[in-house]
C-alpha cells in the first residue's frame, strides 16, 4: 500500500513555488529554515506535512486559520507583473541565502 510521507528537508536554500491566476502571477520564496520552523518540512525525520495550502494576495480566504496562514506566507511572496517592473529590492531580499 502506498503511503504519502511528510515533505523532507532537502539540501537546498529555498523552496520556490510559482503561482498564477489568469494574468496575475508571483512566486513564494520560502527559506528552508522557515518551513522547518513552521513544521512544514520534516527535520531529522521529525514533523513535517504531507501538503501545504498557499494563499497568494489575490486569494481572499474566509477562515481565520487560512487568513493567519496567508499573513505569514505573504512575507515570502514576490509579485511578477506584466505591467510593472519587478521589485528588484524585494527580489534580492527574498533570494538572499544569508537571511
Amino acid at each position: 500500500m502506498d503511503r504519502s510521507n511528510p515533505m523532507t528537508s532537502d539540501p537546498v536554500d529555498f523552496y520556490v513555488i510559482s503561482t498564477r491566476s489568469d494574468s496575475i502571477l508571483g512566486q513564494f520564496v520560502f527559506p528552508k529554515a522557515v518551513l522547518c520552523d513552521r513544521d512544514i518540512l520534516s527535520n531529522n525525520g521529525q514533523g513535517g506535512k504531507r501538503a501545504i495550502r498557499l494563499y497568494p494576495p489575490w486569494d481572499h480566504p474566509t477562515s481565520r486559520q487560512a487568513q493567519k496562514t496567508q499573513k505569514w506566507q505573504l512575507d515570502y511572496f514576490l509579485e511578477i507583473s506584466m505591467n510593472t517592473p519587478l521589485d528588484v529590492v524585494r527580489s534580492r531580499l527574498l533570494y538572499d541565502p544569508t537571511r
